[in-house]
């Protein structure tokens, strides 16, 4: 069964400059993300992220890009790796 992706402006819906950088406050889980993980997406994005690590700048499209997926990461590790 196949999930429908939520956008982005869903995905952002109530998170605020105070709240975007807080990780008690804009936490995100794989429920509202509505990703299926899986080991070889977690080491695509950990590749891509490596990729994209020293060229990309904040507020560029590519910026954007390593943003979600290190959030992606985080969330992925969380659930599969907990401390």
């Amino acid at each position: 069964m196949s999930k429908q992706r939520l956008s982005e402006k869903e995905l952002l819906k109530d998170i605020t400059s105070n709240t975007v950088h807080a990780d008690e406050l804009a936490t995100v889980s794989w429920d509202k993300l509505r990703l299926e993980s899986s080991e070889s997406d977690y080491d695509a994005a950990l590749k891509r992220i490596e990729s994209l690590f020293d060229v990309a700048e904040p507020g560029t499209p590519k910026g954007d890009e390593l943003e979600k997926l290190v959030t992606w990461v985080e969330a992925y590790e969380e659930e599969h790796f907990p401390i």
